[in-house]
């Protein structure tokens, strides 16, 4: 079977057409984890290449269908032909249309999702791992608020290494109920010589990337320094801006904690 998803947004202007955004061809799990979950629990998500937040959703449809979004494409074309049916849209834009209505059901079963990991949720580890490049001032800030919060902080470089190597230490502390990543500017990058820019280091983006897709990315809380140069995958994505002391930021840090299954106050 292939699952579809088709997203309508408000306009954000008026006079402006809604926003329609699609994915097409996807498994069922990646329809409930990607797509339908975010959208219930409020938080924005990635719908065929565009961000989406939930509170500017109008509409949602999800299908499914026997055979995939390229197959169904020129059956589509030929009966738009069929009826003189004139549209500069792709025709995989209409395989949302083809299938069984599976709405109701998805959101039904994110629902259920939800309610039945409450208690897990309650039980998340109070371990905070932290992920940091040179900027020691940030990282002993977080940590102090961490701490502040009543959680526990995990440094790697505080962390006893056993004979591991790196990476295995790293995947032996990665077991942490959330994660807090500091995007600072420490390296400088890019394409012409002549025009580098700040970027955090290698590691804290391998290391935000491998913690994403561990945790999840409502369980990811990234902290930005101004004037860091983003990695155009992770443009749109939420993150906390900080200038100077992180703490500063400790009412919008504790929010996404408190989102993330804790209760901070």
């Amino acid at each position: 079977m292939f699952y579809h998803a088709r997203v309508v947004s408000k306009p954000q202007r008026a006079k402006e057409s809604a926003q329609v955004a699609s994915e097409h061809d996807l498994t069922s799990e990646d329809l409930l984890t990607k797509i339908a979950l975010p959208f219930v629990r409020g938080i924005q998500f990635f719908c065929g290449g565009a961000v989406v937040h939930p509170s500017q959703v109008q509409e949602v449809r999800f299908s499914r269908t026997h055979q995939s979004a390229r197959d169904l494409a020129p059956f589509i074309l030929a009966r738009r032909k069929m009826y003189a049916v004139a549209s500069f849209a792709s025709p995989e834009t209409d395989v949302i249309w083809e299938g069984e209505n599976i709405t109701r059901q998805v959101l039904d079963e994110a629902a259920r999702f939800m309610t039945d990991s409450v208690e897990i949720r309650q039980k998340k580890s109070d371990r905070v791992f932290i992920v940091h490049g040179h900027d020691e001032n940030a990282v002993d800030q977080t940590e102090l608020l961490v701490r502040r919060f009543g959680l526990t902080p995990i440094i790697l470089r505080e962390a006893p290494s056993g004979g591991r190597t790196v990476i295995e230490k790293f995947e032996a502390h990665s077991n942490v109920g959330v994660a807090i990543v500091l995007l600072t500017p420490d390296d400088f990058g890019g394409k012409d010589i002549g025009n580098l820019l700040p970027r955090a280091r290698q590691n804290v983006i391998w290391e935000w990337g491998y913690l994403v897709a561990k945790l999840g990315r409502e369980n990811v809380i990234c902290l930005y320094k101004q004037g860091v140069e983003m990695p155009s995958d992770l443009h749109g994505l939420v993150t906390i801006h900080f200038e100077g002391d992180v703490r500063a930021k400790a009412e919008e840090i504790r929010r996404e904690l408190n989102a993330a299954g804790y209760e901070i106050r």
